[in-house]
């Protein structure tokens, strides 16, 4: 920058010019007031003198009248006249010593003046002897005469004299007025002066100082002169610049730390941070090295910029920079420079590497490896620019550290920890984006359900810790067997899950057998040492056979595993296969089954029972219940075996009624109480069908009649119901107050038994109630009535 020129030198003119006019102010003054004081002096003098002139004619005559002189008179009258004399001499030196036109009249008449003094009216006082009296009273007459002619001629010189003061005076102040407003213009210009050239640029600074506390780093202020003032206006921009770009930089790094960060893909924020740092640096290339601590080595480079034969070439020994870079925490660079230790390798040289440094990937404590950038078009980075890529490989290892804890964290919320197979939240997911794509392409697949037999057995026997070693064998059974377009996650306990892509029943239990298979073949190993053989029943359906939504699909392949369970246990059943499947498709098949043969009632209830879990447990105690009551009201051999095949059968007709509202847990709709209602009249049509059974079809059809007549399903009250239909009723009632169902607890008997009490006359027969309760009191003690487990 040029030296700057000084801002006394714009004002140094108009310094100068104030002590020109100061100095001249005061010479001008000076001289003014000197000459004006003898000119007033002069005119003051002549009024003395002019009183002196006439008293000396006094004290002439005076002397005149005593005679003679007196001394002391003598000596006055002698002063008098030579003061008088010298005054005359000066007041025509003073005027005679101006050469101005101005001064000619007051010459004139001064020199008249001193004329007639010196030649005509000194001579006459001179020439006065008291002595003498006539001649000094004759001569003093002349010298009256002529004195008068003599002061009116001094007076006018001095009105001249006088005249001329004045008109000075007026001068001197005009030029004191003159110079007064070139002051004041001369304050109004350095004003205007200290305005434009300083007070302005001052301003406009506070203005873009303002404006760049406010955000508005690009503001500038011109710079007007290459005084103080523009050094201070450049010294304001560089400031500026420098803020702004500080500014750039900072809002640079957090565009950068925002970016790098919006993502938690491992991969997306490596690729960000490639980009992003060669963009910064102006680099070709870039890498990152991942260093694995267990393993004490570096792995899994990542680079962008460099040649399939550098990447493949690429070493990271022990010792080797990089690791000097790991240990140390500071980075390194790398170039052929004579004083640099570091020299590039022939590989680098050959890739057309001029430079490159190697920085530590440090987020915190952690240290995750190093990051490279290389250069082609110079041999090394500025200061400025290593601080950068320090401050950004910082930003880039916190970014790769999130996007791992999110990995993993996303890892360990969608995977079972003692299986190592994703869970029931992934599976959720899974199954919604398979039904999606089902449903978008057409194609079918099937759900796999797989329960381990017997499991709550294994826990009893060996422990939890036992059903765990189980469960983690086969949780790697499964991951061996499955394909690798299929799912497998572990649902809950013992059960697991799978869903197969594109796979229709046939080839859904192809793959369920083989898994099947090679669970029963293996051998479990134990904590303790041992081993133990486990095997697993499966349930499959088949979308979109089987179920179009998530809801029923799931449901179907639970029965389908139910039925598998049901039927021995280590097998695989298919929904579509089942007999409920069938049912449901034709109830009438029921009639047909039973027409066959009453051995297939146990069939039929294990059909029904997969609608609704309770429904076998349900089915067990009405009938002990009114096996209980055959045996108290001593009812005969025929009407005992009518009412044990009516507590098999009474509620046959609920495969009728829809699933969804079996299953509800809240309170039932009008509309679901209209399908309830309907059942004790269905299953009694069906079994009007099977001559083996119409004498129970009655019994069937009214079990749920009421004894004052508010019953259904044809409102028959008191006697009018048959007698075992009134029995069931009791049975059935009591058997659903010990037992779970949904939206229901299991009571305690005597709860049962007040409830039945209660019902008696209303409800029920009073007389079967007494006889049941009586029953009751001949069975065990009352125990909390617990739902058997089906499927363990």
């Amino acid at each position: 920058m040029k030296a700057p020129r000084s801002l006394l030198w714009k004002f140094l003119p108009l310094m100068a010019v104030f002590v020109i006019l100061q100095v001249g102010q005061l010479l001008f003054g000076i001289v003014g007031v000197s000459h004006l004081g003898e000119e007033s002096s002069l005119i003051n003098e002549a009024g003395k003198q002019r009183f002196r002139v006439l008293l000396l004619a006094d004290i002439a005559r005076n002397a005149v009248n005593a005679g003679s002189w007196g001394r002391e008179e003598r000596a006055r009258y002698e002063a008098l006249l030579a003061d008088y004399t010298a005054f005359s001499e000066r007041f025509i030196a003073f005027l005679g010593a101006s050469n101005r036109e101005v001064h000619r009249a007051q010459l004139v008449e001064a020199a008249a003046v001193h004329t007639v003094w010196r030649q005509e009216l000194l001579p006459l006082l001179n020439s006065v002897d008291p002595s003498r009296p006539a001649s000094a009273l004759a001569l003093l007459a002349r010298y009256q005469a002529r004195v008068r002619t003599h002061l009116e001629r001094l007076d006018r010189a001095v009105t001249i004299l006088e005249q001329h003061t004045q008109s000075e005076a007026a001068l001197l102040t005009t030029l004191n007025f003159f110079v007064l407003a070139t002051y004041i213009a001369l304050i109004a210009l350095s004003l205007f002066l200290i305005y434009r050239f300083v007070i302005r640029l001052l301003h406009r600074n506070i203005e873009a100082a303002q404006a760049i506390a406010a955000g508005a780093y690009d503001r500038r202020v011109t710079v007007p002169s290459r005084d103080e003032l523009g050094v201070l206006a450049e010294t304001f921009n560089r400031m500026a610049a420098a803020i702004e770009e500080k500014t750039r930089r900072l809002t640079a790094y957090n565009e950068v730390a925002a970016t790098i960060t919006s993502s938690l893909s491992a991969d997306e924020v490596l690729d960000r941070i490639m980009r992003y740092g060669r963009d910064m640096s102006g680099a070709r290339a870039s890498c990152v090295v991942f260093y694995d601590a267990p393993q004490n080595r570096f792995y899994g480079q990542v680079t962008a910029g460099l040649s399939g034969r550098f990447v493949r070439n690429m070493a990271f020994r022990a010792g080797g920079l990089a690791d000097q870079v790991f240990s140390t925490g500071s980075y390194v660079l790398s170039n052929d420079r004579p004083k640099n230790r570091h020299k590039l390798s022939q590989l680098a040289r050959e890739e057309g590497i001029r430079g490159f440094i190697c920085l530590p990937l440090m987020s915190h404590a952690t240290r995750l490896g190093v990051i490279y950038f290389y250069l082609a078009d110079r041999d090394s980075f500025t200061d400025d620019e290593i601080q950068q890529l320090s401050t950004f490989s910082h930003l880039a290892a916190s970014a790769i550290e999130n996007a791992r804890l999110y990995a993993a964290a996303v890892e360990q919320s969608v995977t079972d920890a003692l299986t190592g197979l994703p869970n029931r939240r992934q599976f959720d997911v899974r199954i919604a984006e398979e039904i999606e794509r089902a449903r978008r392409y057409g194609k079918g697949f099937s759900l796999m359900m797989l329960d381990i037999d017997h499991f709550k057995r294994i826990n009893d026997q060996h422990g939890h810790d036992g059903g765990d070693a189980v469960l983690r064998h086969l949780g790697g059974i499964l991951l061996g067997q499955v394909r690798e377009v299929d799912f497998a996650a572990r649902y809950g306990g013992e059960e697991f899950i799978f869903i197969l892509p594109e796979t229709e029943g046939p080839g859904a239990r192809l793959v369920a057998e083989r898994i099947r298979n090679a669970i029963a073949a293996s051998r479990c190993p134990l904590p303790n040492g041992s081993a133990i053989r486990v095997t697993a029943s499966i349930g499959i359906a088949t979308y979109p056979i089987c179920g179009d939504n998530i809801e029923e699909l799931s449901r179907h392949a639970d029965q389908a595993l139910y039925v598998a369970k049901e039927s021995g246990r280590n097998r695989v059943v298919l929904y579509d296969e089942t007999l409920k499947a069938e049912l449901e498709r034709d109830p009438n098949r029921i009639a047909a089954l039973l027409r066959d043969t009453l051995a297939n009632i146990e069939p039929i209830v294990t059909a029904i029972a997969t609608k609704a879990g309770f429904y076998r447990h349900h089915v067990r105690e009405v009938e002990q219940a009114a096996q209980w009551l055959a045996d108290v009201l001593d009812l005969s051999a025929a009407d005992r075996e009518a009412l044990q095949l009516a507590s098999q059968l009474h509620d046959i007709g609920m495969v009728t009624i829809p699933d969804a509202v079996l299953s509800k847990h809240e309170g039932l709709s009008s509309e679901d109480w209209a399908f309830i209602r309907q059942h004790p009249a269905a299953g009694a049509d069906m079994l009007e069908q099977v001559p083996a059974l119409k004498h129970v079809a009655s019994i069937v059809r009214h079990h749920h009649e009421r004894f004052d007549g508010g019953g259904y399903p044809t409102g028959l009250g008191g006697e009018e119901t048959p007698y075992l239909a009134r029995a069931l009723a009791v049975a059935d009632a009591y058997a659903s107050m010990v037992a779970d169902w949904p939206g229901h607890r299991a009571g305690t008997r005597e709860n049962a038994v007040a409830a039945l009490n209660a019902g008696a006359g209303t409800q029920f027969d009073p007389a079967i109630v007494k006889a049941f309760v009586q029953a009751l009191e001949k069975t065990s003690p009352d125990k909390p009535q617990e739902r058997s487990s089906a499927t363990a």
